[in-house]
């Protein structure tokens, strides 16, 4: 096996119950042929990790997720223990957080389709990479391309998910509208811009406006929502009211891709609307097969993570992490905590 001299135990994130969590010292995991073990670098927060944090997340409803659990299912690092010549000690990584359970045909079809699947710091118990140390499956994992630094490749799995939802389009230009202004939002809108789409970032309030024509893309506001007969919208924000303005945009024969979860249903949607006007829909979580794609759309600043990353966080300032995540008036969408 090849690996790097280690301690016996580590600091992890630890969360015991909505809005309760610290920092403790748990062994660092042992790993078995088919795993590598991961010195985590970097750890990016998003919308889910807040939900998780003060329990709002469906998955709690579902059972799917309960206390206490480890938070981090964005992060980057580097293998120090592995029994792949592919993988050696010292490779620069990320990791797939969807782990299915490789035996039910629906999960040997896609992995996120899996009832059994793990969702690492998300779902069935899967621990986080808000730790030292990781071990993860070794099909989970993909090489950073040379050049590309740890920080900026812990955009990769939130890239998958607006690379996935762009591809189920089954058109290559036109109008398209990306609402939501945070990670994902981003992201989106520059793969789209690139690949020739004319694009418009639907916001809420001034600052959102504000942050996103800094950026230099051209903004929407949700009065203005009605009056676009966007050929594509890609819904990236995961609140009612973003999902409901999602649908007054596209226009008769056009696309609507779900790619935020909301914390509750909809009530009172008016689905007539979708059949009459001949909408399709599609529903997209995580996008497994697509981390070398978007390695490259970051290393090529397809994906410009300048545009996208606020500030890095050293792990043991967690708190002040959450603060500046939970504030809407932050200059760029993503907090990264620094291992």
């Amino acid at each position: 096996m090849n690996s790097i001299q280690k301690a016996e135990t580590m600091k992890a994130l630890i969360v015991s119950a909505a809005h309760e969590w610290h920092i403790a010292d748990v062994p660092i995991p042992e790993i078995s042929k088919d795993e590598v073990l991961i010195r985590v670098s970097h750890v990016g927060l998003c919308g889910t990790d807040l939900e998780m944090l003060n329990g709002s997340h469906p998955y709690f409803q579902t059972g799917d997720a309960n206390y206490p659990l480890r938070l981090g299912h964005e992060f980057s690092g580097t293998v120090i223990e592995s029994y792949d010549l592919n993988l050696p000690a010292g490779t620069m990584v990320v990791v797939d957080p969807v782990i299915g359970c490789q035996n039910c045909d629906a999960c040997k079809q896609r992995s996120t389709w899996c009832i059994n699947r793990i969702e690492i710091g998300v779902r069935n118990g899967g621990p986080g990479g808000l730790a030292e140390f990781i071990a993860v499956p070794i099909r989970n994992v993909y090489k950073i391309p040379q050049g590309l630094s740890l920080r900026d490749a812990t955009l990769t799995e939130p890239a998958v998910t607006a690379i996935a939802g762009i591809s189920r389009s089954q058109r290559k230009s036109g109008l398209a509208v990306v609402v939501g202004q945070g990670t994902i939002g981003i992201i989106a809108a520059q793969i789209l811009i690139k690949s020739g789409w004319e694009v418009l970032l639907g916001v809420s309030g001034d600052s959102g406006a504000a942050r996103v024509q800094r950026l230099g893309f051209k903004s929407l506001s949700p009065d203005e929502m009605p009056f676009i007969n966007a050929d594509l919208v890609i819904e990236a924000a995961g609140t009612n009211r973003a999902i409901e303005s999602t649908f007054k945009a596209v226009r008769a024969g056009g696309e609507v891709v779900l790619l935020g979860v909301p914390d509750k249903p909809i009530n009172n949607f008016d689905f007539a609307d979708v059949v009459v006007r001949d909408i399709s829909i599609y529903g997209v979580l995580n996008g497994p097969g697509k981390y070398n794609e978007a390695l490259s759309l970051i290393a090529e600043r397809v994906i410009d993570a300048n545009k996208i990353i606020d500030q890095v966080v050293e792990f043991a300032n967690f708190s002040h992490a959450i603060s500046l995540a939970l504030n809407r008036e932050r200059q760029l969408p993503k907090i990264l905590i620094s291992m």
